[in-house]
């Protein structure tokens, strides 16, 4: 079964491909708005806002999680992926892999060992048998066109890029725009740390190949601006 839902402001869609009581996909999608509730910066409401805003003393056991995770996420990434870019504190980037994990979690305690879910360019796969999920990477110069199908049983693709939505990915360095690069993709064991690695060297441009040599469980498909391909050997 698949369900699809518009939530944080993207399509997401669960995929379970077997019998599924559909109060799975209820506290599945429920968790995901409860999440985009308490983390979206297009709410004024929400509790990031309000902290943004210096009203909350004491942040939420999750939200002070997310803050220690994101400040982790800074110093493996050499400060290339940071929470903190534009100044204030804005959890997006890491929130999103966040929450599809989160997600995964509830379909396991559920009972049910291969799903799919994804959100955006971000992707996480589980297989119990031999089920393959076939992923297709966008091209970032023509997103009607397909640049590399991925074939993967057990793992996650993270894609960052600054083709949908204009210059959105800061360069915590200089706080200027990410302009080195059209996209890139990781693919690894974990969405949240291929969603962190996939801002991170977007952030850091075509060094972050180097970068990624030091990440043996993560591989990355990086696309210059020129169109050329650089990858780490798979």
């Amino acid at each position: 079964m698949r369900k699809v839902e518009q939530i944080m402001g993207m399509p997401i869609t669960i995929d379970i491909p077997e019998p599924v009581d559909k109060q799975v996909f209820d506290w599945c999608f429920a968790r995901l708005k409860q999440i985009d509730q308490k983390f979206s910066l297009y709410k004024e409401d929400s509790e990031v806002s309000r902290y943004r805003r210096g009203e909350v003393d004491k942040p939420s056991p999750e939200l002070a999680q997310i803050i220690r995770q994101c400040q982790a996420a800074e110093k493996k990434t050499n400060g290339y992926f940071s929470a903190w870019a534009g100044g204030q504190f804005d959890p997006s980037g890491y929130v999103k892999g966040w929450a599809i994990a989160k997600v995964g979690e509830i379909i396991e305690q559920s009972g049910h060992k291969t799903y799919c879910i994804a959100a955006g360019g971000d992707i996480l796969s589980r297989s119990a048998g031999d089920k393959i999920w076939d992923i297709g990477i966008q091209d970032p110069t023509d997103k009607t066109k397909i640049l590399n199908k991925l074939s993967i049983s057990n793992g996650a693709v993270a894609t960052s890029g600054n083709y949908e939505r204009g210059a959105h990915i800061n360069n915590p360095k200089t706080k200027r725009p990410a302009k080195e690069l059209l996209s890139v993709t990781v693919t690894g064991p974990e969405i949240i740390w291929a969603d962190v690695l996939a801002t991170a060297v977007f952030a850091m441009g075509l060094s972050g190949l180097e970068f990624m040599k030091a990440q043996p469980a993560y591989q990355v498909l990086i696309i210059d601006n020129h169109g050329r391909q650089h990858k780490t050997a798979s």
